[in-house]
């Protein structure tokens, strides 16, 4: 506290309590040691280099929010103090980058992690031309050329993570099928009805050989991915329904075609995910680091 500010509270002393200037003397006495000891107190530049000591600390221990709120506090509260601000930015600056390293090694972690899961999962598919210039994953029991003439579910999935399945029906005459119900003992789950649209529900022939495809995209599965998946090794049976009916029991390699898939599709989108995640994080260090 100054002498200046001493005196002002000298003043109002007096002139409070209305004193002779004997009694006066006797009290600013008394009141003496009271203002040197609030006058020696820390100045504003020693708080500030103190909390700037306790960010730092807190920082050195990994506590970064923590840290990241005291300089906040320092630089909003000692703005008056450029150097003691500057050092505050300066060091919330490299808080931010130990930050974002951090983060970067997490998802880096993740990401192995992650790719270890797929690998083995992997092992039966393979990437397919089928659909021209987009690549999709393929389970290689269900390669077109070894599936084009029996019934059966199909599994889908792009390299992205887009997964669905579709019904395939081959035989002689149309049933012309537009849903499916999947049934094992006293369970059983029935998709959405899927009309014919020449495209996710669609028919053609060759000579007497009759095909219909169905894709249940969106959802319109209705359960049946999941419950081939927690059922995968049970003898699922599987009704194709429209006009006509069509019973088959399912494969054990196309139940573990849509398991497997299924599975790779929840992976895929988080490696996606990661990897973007990832970019993000290497953007804002570049900036950082500038």
């Amino acid at each position: 506290m100054s002498l200046f500010l001493i005196t002002i509270f000298s003043i109002f002393v007096m002139h409070h309590f209305q004193i002779t200037k004997i009694g006066m003397t006797n009290k600013l006495l008394l009141l003496l040691p009271i203002l040197l000891i609030i006058s020696c107190g820390p100045s504003r530049q020693e708080q500030a280099q103190e909390k700037l000591a306790e960010a730092i600390s807190l920082k050195d221990s990994g506590y970064f929010n923590m840290a990241k709120l005291k300089l906040d506090s320092l630089i909003h509260e000692f703005k008056d103090l450029p150097e003691e601000a500057d050092s505050a930015k300066a060091l919330l600056t490299e808080i931010n980058i130990s930050e974002q390293t951090r983060n970067l090694q997490f998802l880096d972690s993740a990401l192995v992690a992650q790719e270890a899961l797929l690998e083995p999962l992997m092992k039966n598919f393979i990437l397919s031309d089928e659909y021209g210039s987009t690549k999709i994953l393929i389970h290689k029991r269900q390669k077109p050329e070894n599936s084009f003439n029996r019934t059966f579910l199909r599994a889908h999935l792009n390299q992205s993570g887009d997964f669905f399945i579709s019904s395939r029906y081959h035989g002689t005459k149309w049933i012309y099928h537009q849903q499916i119900k999947v049934y094992y003992k006293n369970q059983s789950v029935l998709s959405e009805i899927v009309k014919e649209d020449g495209f996710n529900n669609r028919r053609f022939e060759d000579g007497e050989f009759k095909w219909e495809i169905v894709n249940y995209k969106d959802g319109k599965d209705n359960g049946i991915v999941d419950f081939i998946a927690n059922n995968w090794d049970s003898p699922l049976r599987v009704q194709f329904m429209g006009k006509g009916y069509e019973y088959i029991i399912m494969e054990k390699f196309d139940r573990e075609a849509i398991r497997d898939g299924y599975e790779i599709s929840f992976i895929l989108k988080e490696i996606d995910r990661i990897k973007t995640e990832k970019t993000r994080v290497l953007q804002t260090l570049q900036k950082l680091e500038r």
